[in-house]
Parts: C-alpha cells; sequence; structure tokens
C-alpha cells in the first residue's frame, strides 16, 4: 500500500495536468483522477510494466470518454467562463481576447490527429519531456519530438489561416 501511495504522490499532478487539458474542467479532472487511481488500484493486475504514466493516461482519458458519453456535455461556455472573471472589470477585456485565443487554440488542437492531441497536451499540459512522452506510446524520444514539431507547425498554420 506504500507504494501506490509512491505512485499517487509522484503522478497525481501531472495525470491531473493532462485530464485538465482533455476535459477543461478542474472539477472535473478531480473527479476523473481519483476514479483513475481507483480503477489502477481494481486493476493492476492488467499493468504491462511498460509505462505507468502511460497506463494511467489510458485509463483517465477512457473514463473521460465514458463521462462524455454520459453526460454528453463536450462543449463549453465563454459566457460561464466570462462570469467568473467579472469580477475585475479592469482586465475583462484582455482576459476575453486571451480567452478567445485559448478556444481557437484549443479548436485547432482538436482538429489534429488523436496521436497528434495526444503528443502536445502531455508536452504542454501535463509538462512530461520527449523521452516520457515516447515511453507514454512506446515510442522513441526523437519520435515524441519530431511529433510534437510537426504538430507544432500545423498549429502555427491553422492559427494563422483562421
Amino acid at each position: 500500500m506504500k507504494e501506490m501511495e509512491e505512485i499517487y504522490k509522484k503522478y497525481c499532478v501531472p495525470l491531473k495536468k493532462y485530464v485538465v487539458s482533455i476535459c477543461r474542467d478542474p472539477d472535473t479532472a478531480d473527479d476523473i483522477v481519483s476514479e483513475t487511481f481507483y480503477r489502477a488500484i481494481k486493476n493492476i493486475d492488467s499493468f504491462d510494466g511498460i509505462s505507468l504514466f502511460g497506463w494511467l493516461c489510458t485509463i483517465a482519458k477512457n473514463i473521460y470518454f465514458n463521462h462524455l458519453k454520459r453526460k454528453d456535455n463536450n462543449n463549453f461556455s465563454l459566457d460561464d467562463e466570462y462570469a467568473v472573471c467579472a469580477a475585475d472589470l479592469s482586465n475583462v477585456e484582455d482576459e476575453a481576447i486571451e480567452r478567445l485565443q485559448r478556444k481557437k487554440l484549443f479548436e485547432c488542437i482538436q482538429k489534429l490527429s488523436e496521436t497528434e492531441k495526444e503528443v502536445v497536451s502531455l508536452h504542454i499540459y501535463a509538462d512530461l519531456n520527449f523521452v516520457q512522452i515516447g515511453a507514454v506510446f512506446g515510442k522513441s524520444e526523437n519520435w515524441a519530438r519530431v511529433t510534437f514539431y510537426r504538430s507544432k507547425e500545423k498549429l502555427k498554420g491553422m492559427m494563422s489561416d483562421e
């Protein structure tokens, strides 16, 4: 049990960053991370021993997809985000512009292939290095670097076109 506590301490924060990057809601991310660790403990026998963080990310992603199927809430409202920020009226315009840019970037990321989306999310939102990302996919560090670079170039093109 001590071992699982150490695993939780090591992977909880990066896993939450990854889940927030795909679900865009910290409260939902907390629930998904909790469920992920519960399922990991319950199904530890199915772990293949290659990449623990990759296995946890896969579990979390599947839980999130199941959540979407149940709730059918894969849209987020800019009005809701605006209401949260409305208290600080001096920065509302700047925050709205930044929020629209983040929304545009998020929409462009969603247009990437599944692999590209995951590589970008793992690097940017979960703060994983390329060695770790390569391990998640069972590929090399170089593969992760090249995939991220190509995805970033695609995103630059998409952002400038729109």
